[in-house]
């Protein structure tokens, strides 16, 4: 069988990769594999129960950036997690904390044509517009 093969079983394919870490011959447990998902990863995939168990141990900042400036409720929102983006939500999160570029959760679920997000975002409370600007006349 080619190493391309679609008969190829699951363990045989993840063996072949991970030999590239640990050598040819190598045994890993499946114990090793199990690698807890970050509440950013969890929120952008998908992972309710993950996210849901994150908010209720209260361990972590919920608005805090990863490396690449974004919030759990950013990925949520931008890529279209309703029921995550509900959960962020009522446990507090800000709706206003920007990415480096200045996009805002609701600017990113907008972007995405994610209306019920967008929705759910404008009804948020603390959410802020730009500065008013008075207008000033000679």
């Amino acid at each position: 069988m080619s190493e391309l093969s679609d008969e190829a079983s699951e363990p045989e394919l993840l063996t072949r990769s991970l030999s590239m870490w640990h050598g040819p011959g190598a045994q890993v447990s499946w114990e090793q594999l199990a690698i807890p998902l970050d509440l950013h990863t969890a929120a952008s995939i998908g992972q309710y129960e993950v996210v849901k168990e994150c908010v209720q141990r209260r361990e972590l900042d919920l608005n805090k950036k990863n490396g690449g400036g974004w919030t759990p409720l950013m990925y949520a929102s931008y890529i279209g997690h309703d029921t995550i983006v509900h959960l962020l939500l009522e446990a507090g999160v800000s709706v206003n904390v920007p990415t480096p570029e200045g996009q805002t959760p609701l600017m990113l679920a907008s972007s995405c044509g994610n209306e019920s997000i967008a929705y759910f975002l404008l009804q948020h409370d603390d959410l802020e517009g730009p500065p008013h600007v008075e207008e000033t006349r000679p």
